[in-house]
Order: structure tokens, then sequence, then C-alpha cells
């Protein structure tokens, strides 16, 4: 039998969660449950394909793989977060972040593609020398992940054209906030939350980072994370996690929400 938890909210909390609904989606299964059937969908079955040919068939895969439900729950929570919180954008750059002077300067770099890429690669070259599928699956994932954050980063940055704090173009969503996000949502979903949390700790401190040197306003980084987060997620289709279903309930003075976690 699964295990159940029941939680009760107000309806404060469930704004305040707003804020946290994209990391927070990765907690459920990248796909619904499926009824049986007698094929099952390719793209959540598949195996990745090896070699170089193999790489890049899998990367257009990718890209389809963001119309599915699944890409569009995660944007559409994530948008809605990135709507609340832009209320707090002009406030939290002008007095909020800007009173810490020097401790966040590293998360420009770990954000970064020349970072991010690289780590990528090696992730995957340790892996093959091993002999880890794990690990060799993990590195390949990662990469594939920042090709597609990206992608997707600089189509909201060219079709929205937001300025940035500093009055530099092309501000939402944030590019180092989806492709730390990326990585983060990968190794969680390959590794577990053991190795996760840390990875989203980096994420949240490069995010903090951006709004710090007034490169980005807060929603940009919202909106960055849940591009990063969509990507991560639709590279890792295979990978089979235990499902989350969520079951609402009303009950006397509120309602009710069930975890049910699968054995």
């Amino acid at each position: 039998m699964p295990r159940s938890m029941t939680l009760r909210f107000s309806p404060f909390v469930l704004a305040s969660a707003l804020l946290l609904a994209p990391t927070l989606l990765v907690a459920q299964e990248a796909t619904p449950v499926p009824a049986p059937a007698p094929v099952p969908p390719p793209d959540e079955t598949r195996p990745s394909r090896g070699g170089v040919s193999g790489f890049f068939i899998d990367v257009g895969r990718d890209y389809r793989a963001w119309f599915t439900m699944d890409t569009t729950r995660t944007l559409m929570v994530g948008t809605a977060a990135a709507m609340f919180v832009r209320p707090a954008d002009v406030p939290l750059s002008d007095r909020g972040l800007s009173e810490i002077e020097d401790g966040l300067t590293a998360g420009d770099e770990y954000g970064n593609l020349s970072l991010q890429v690289p780590l990528a690669l090696a992730w995957w070259s340790i892996g093959k020398a091993t002999g880890s599928r794990r690990a060799a699956s993990a590195g390949r994932d990662l990469l594939r992940a920042q090709i597609s954050a990206t992608s997707w980063t600089y189509v909201g940055k060219y079709a929205v054209g937001r300025t940035r704090p500093n009055g530099d173009p092309r501000s939402f969503p944030s590019g180092h906030a989806s492709s730390s996000f990326a990585a983060a949502t990968v190794v969680q979903r390959h590794y577990g939350w053991k190795l996760g949390v840390p990875f989203y700790a980096l994420g949240i401190y490069t995010a903090a980072s951006r709004i710090h040197d007034r490169k980005h306003w807060l929603s940009d980084t919202v909106m960055g994370a849940t591009v990063g987060i969509a990507a991560g997620r639709a590279v890792t289709l295979r990978v089979k996690r235990r499902a989350v279903h969520v079951v609402p309930a009303r009950v006397a003075g509120g309602v009710m929400l069930q975890f049910l976690v699968d054995p």
C-alpha cells in the first residue's frame, strides 16, 4: 500500500508556496502514471542512443518533449510564480540584496555556460572512462539539458525584450538561473535528493547573485529556474522515479491534500 501524508493549507500558505513552485515540481513523476496500454509511449521508454548521431537525435527528442503535459504544467506554475513575485522586482533590486557586499560573486561563474558545459562533458567522460553507466548517462543528460535550456531561454529573451536593472537588454528569463537549475534537475533525477539538494542550493545562490549584481530582476530568475527545470525534466523522461500522486479532498474547515508515494 502507498504511504500517505495529510496536510492542510490556508490561502496564505498556498500563495506563498508559489515562490517555491518550480523547484517543488521536480518531486513529481515526469509523466502521469499511464493506463495499461499495449505499447507505451516511446519517449518514456526508449533508451538514449549512443554515438554522436544518436546524441543529436536525442537532442531533437528533447525539443519535442517540451510539447507535453509535463512541460506545460511546469511552465504554467513557473509563469504564475514569476507574475506573483514581479511586484517585488524593483524594491528587491534597489534595497534588498544590494545590501550584501561581496558574498555572491561566485554565482556569475557557476551559472555560466563556460563552466556548465565543461562540467557536463567531464561528468560524461569520467563515467565512460570508469565504466559507470549511471555517471555517463547523467553527464550526457547534463549536456543535453544545457542545450535545451539555453535554446528556450534565448527564445524568451528575444521575444520579451525586457531591460535589465543595469540598463542592458534581454533580461527575461535569466540564463544563469536556467543553466544552474537545469543541471540541478538532471542531477536530482539521476541521483536523488541527497545530491539534488546541494545542486538546487547552488541554483538559488546563482539566482541571488544575478539579482545582487543588478543583472536580473527577481521574476527573471524565477522564470529562468522554471525553464531550467523543464529542460532537465525533458531530457530525463526515461529515468524511472517513484511516482507521487496528489489527491485533493474536502474536509471540515478547509481542503486536504494527500501525497501518496508508490512503494
